[in-house]
């Protein structure tokens, strides 16, 4: 049995996500048939292989593969696997709690550390991973100098003061640059 690269389970899973939010963003039904929508709630409720999901519903495991590639059927797989989730939170958080008396201190320090959120990034909501991403788009060369000074033609606002440090003078030219020997070196 050829199984899928993570790559692959990644971006199928990365799709479904943006197929929900696109959903739930326009308040859209998820409109699937009812032998898709059957399928997908016996994988998600009660943990069938793809396989004996489609078999239960008389659809071929190849269907029901395709139906997955699909984006609404993917958000439908989502919301059923996030209702799963969030209906078990309480009974994990009840086992948790019970751990606190368990025999060994190592359990019972892992279950408070769990119980206390110590164990969780700050930035995880229940079951979701939030995900920060910054790009930073600006791209600085160093070693260049951008006189900013107005021109001859140009006024001098009145109160504006030249920063002493930055002196027209003291930049190297780029002729000055192209031949490295006459660059003056610094003390």
């Amino acid at each position: 049995m050829v199984m899928p690269s993570k790559q692959s389970v990644q971006a199928h899973a990365q799709a479904a996500q943006k197929a929900a939010a696109s959903l739930r963003k326009e308040k859209k039904e998820i409109v699937l048939t009812e032998k898709n929508r059957q399928a997908i709630e016996l994988m998600a409720y009660e943990g069938l292989k793809r396989s004996e999901a489609a078999e239960a519903v008389g659809l071929t495991d190849h269907a029901l593969r395709t139906a997955l590639t699909k984006p609404h059927v993917l958000a439908y797989l989502n919301q059923c696997m996030e209702v799963l989730r969030t209906s078990a939170r309480p009974r994990a958080l009840r086992k948790m709690a019970d751990l606190l008396d368990a025999k060994t201190e190592r359990i019972q320090f892992e279950a408070a550390k769990y119980l206390d959120g110590m164990d969780r990034p700050s930035h995880a909501v229940g079951a979701t991973q939030v995900n920060v991403q910054v790009t930073n788009t600006v791209n600085v060369t160093p070693g260049y100098v951008i006189d900013l000074r107005p021109g001859e033609f140009e006024q001098v606002p009145a109160g504006a003061q030249q920063i002493e440090h930055l002196a027209h003078e003291e930049a190297i030219t780029l002729e000055e640059l192209a031949n490295p020997e006459d660059v003056p070196l610094e003390d």
